[in-house]
């Protein structure tokens, strides 16, 4: 059985050809188009229909940047307005004649962690990806957990600090503002007058620069201020942390120093590790999703 699968994101689309027990067949990706027209599920029917002339296609999942309510009804979607206020579902259906399932995409970074990753023996555990901005997955006792019409998660609008006198300003006190990579790049290049990508960044800090170097270390401590409140509001098992960073030697040691700091206990309760399939866990945990969701797996 194959099934064709959708990463989509406000950068690029994902896409694969997988079969039931998650191996790639095929793989490739296309740039998001502009928003606004339409073009963004006319690019998904083309390339599902594509790959129906070449393989027997079984069923449609994809991992999708957005709030949805439990029908199905895309509610909210982030950067890819196109499929905003749409039963993706149908259209699919529509156009192609196949089932589909699909799910908010740090969702689906837990559902693959849960599937065949790094949680596979908890029952409790948070999945937070660390990019752009910061969101989170959450299992209780097994189960995802989406909360009203899907919007579970959403960390990195949780507020860090705060001052009454500050509130129009709140935003940027919030753990996506201070403890997104994006975020870190961003003041590390008004501080340099430079144009530096995340690799670059930590380079600047591994060759000595002081500025820098302080700058790193208050995102880390951002980062661990809000998995102290994450840990602490939920009592998981595990916290898994996704998104490029996760690949940097010794950040799970930066987080749990961090996190020490704020409690020296708090890691008798709770192990801090890494997700562990980095760029295809969105696609792995879409194909779980359709799998669960028809029924073809426990």
């Amino acid at each position: 059985m194959n099934y064709i699968v959708f990463d989509i994101g406000g950068t690029s689309i994902k896409y694969s050809i997988m079969n039931k027990d998650g191996d790639f067949i095929e793989s490739n990706s296309i740039e998001t188009p502009e928003q606004g027209q339409g073009k963004t599920q006319e690019i998904l029917i083309d390339i599902i229909n594509e790959f129906k002339n070449k393989y027997k296609i079984d069923g449609v999942a994809l991992s999708v940047p957005g709030g949805i309510d439990e029908d199905g009804y895309i509610h909210f979607m982030g950067q890819v307005t196109d499929l905003q206020d749409m039963y993706l579902d149908k259209y699919i259906k529509e156009h192609t004649g196949l089932n589909s399932a699909y799910d908010n995409d740090v969702n689906c970074v837990a559902m693959a962690e849960k599937y065949m990753g790094n949680a596979v023996d908890n029952k409790n555990f948070v999945c937070i990806t660390i990019g752009t901005g910061i969101g989170g997955g959450v299992f209780i006792n097994n189960q995802l957990y989406r909360g009203y019409r899907g919007m579970a998660g959403e960390f990195g609008i949780n507020i860090l600090d705060h001052r009454l006198s500050e509130v129009d300003i709140i935003g940027g006190k919030s753990l996506s503002s201070l403890g997104s990579t994006y975020n870190l790049i961003a003041r590390v290049n008004k501080l340099k007058g430079t144009n530096l990508d995340g690799v670059g960044v930590f380079k600047l800090a591994e060759d000595g620069d002081e500025g820098v170097k302080q700058l790193i270390e208050e995102f880390y401590f951002s980062l661990a201020i809000g998995i102290f409140n994450i840990v602490y509001s939920f009592a998981p098992e595990k916290v898994l942390l996704g998104g490029g960073v996760s690949s940097r030697d010794g950040l799970i040691e930066k987080i749990e120093d961090k996190l020490k700091l704020l409690n020296k206990d708090i890691l008798k309760s709770v192990k801090i590790d890494v997700c562990k399939f980095k760029n295809d866990s969105g696609k792995i945990g879409a194909l779980y999703n359709y799998l669960t969701k028809y029924k073809l797996i426990d």
